[in-house]
């Protein structure tokens, strides 16, 4: 506002605030804190008791804000597009001093793990990095535990509800696309920088452009694509695909992309350079949040 030269008294903050936003953000009076929304920062907040802020959604979840956009008329191509997360591109950019290593509870809860998979004809493995989860309507940071093998998305449910039901060092579950084999993979230090984020946007349009060939935009609520600093060398890294179907965003259900079609995908992001493996995040909402962050 100092930028543009504008009176702070004579303008007003417009927001899309939905119901979901207030509710993760401990908003409500039986509502624990999941995540700080950006819309509800301490700034934010300190606005709304002036009175600077408006949001017109703010009661409203995800699916009536769409029946309110549809029915003033809004081209569907608007009401439909998947969200994007309103931070930025960042929070799908996972960041590391390199540090992150795992320790004893750590392995224990990998053996578990491995336990429960290879009943599925699955192996297991614990990544050393952490993400956002949601716990007994609690938030967690935990670590998400790889599946490694041959297997349909049944299956993938299955192990990976019975995984995180059971061993509370683990929050997500996620399938390995590519390559066949997990090397081993170690936290590489890394920071936000334009080169990093210039890969992730390469790694989300070939997503994107594949969900729109095969006609799966309409099917999947939203697909985050996730760089994640989980490297062999030192030098490349990793990318998550988190496609989900949610009505409200307070819930949501990994989506099933056609086995092929999600092979084809990690296949064409494999192939660019700075990418070494490709994963797939098999966790329903509760306990994995949508984002990773």
């Amino acid at each position: 506002m100092e930028q543009l030269g504008l009176d702070p008294e004579q303008w007003i903050l417009g927001q899309g605030t939905i119901y979901p936003d207030t509710i993760e953000s401990g908003g409500t009076k039986n509502a624990a804190v999941i995540k700080t929304h950006h819309n509800r920062v301490a700034l934010v907040e300190e606005l709304i008791a002036q009175g600077k802020v408006i949001e017109p959604l703010s009661q409203l979840y995800k699916d009536e804000v769409r029946e309110v956009g549809e029915r003033l008329g809004i081209p569907k191509s608007l009401v439909w597009r998947h969200p994007f997360p309103g931070p930025g591109l960042g929070v799908r950019a996972l960041c590391s001093d390199g540090s992150e290593s795992l320790g004893e509870a750590e392995r224990s809860a990998e053996a578990a793990a491995q336990e429960i998979a290879r009943k599925a004809g699955l192996d297991a493995r614990i990544l050393p990095i952490k993400s956002v989860g949601v716990q007994g309507d609690f938030r967690t940071y935990a670590h998400p535990v790889a599946l490694i093998g041959t297997t349909d998305w049944r299956t993938l449910e299955s192990v990976s509800t019975e995984i995180t039901n059971r061993i509370p060092q683990i929050n997500r579950a996620v399938f390995l696309l590519r390559p066949d084999t997990l090397p081993p993979l170690f936290v590489k230090s890394c920071h936000l920088t334009k080169e990093r984020l210039d890969l992730l946007r390469e790694g989300d349009a070939i997503a994107m452009h594949a969900l729109e060939e095969h006609s799966l935009m309409d099917t999947i609520w939203q697909m985050p694509v996730v760089l994640i600093p989980l490297s062999p060398d030192g030098e490349k890294e990793s990318i998550v695909l988190r496609p989900v179907v949610s009505r409200e965003a307070m819930t949501a259900r990994f989506s099933e992309i056609p086995m092929d079609v999600a092979l084809k995908m990690a296949d064409n992001i494999s192939a660019l350079p700075g990418i070494e493996a490709v994963f797939y995040d098999v966790t329903h909402k509760p306990p994995g949040t949508i984002e990773w962050e």
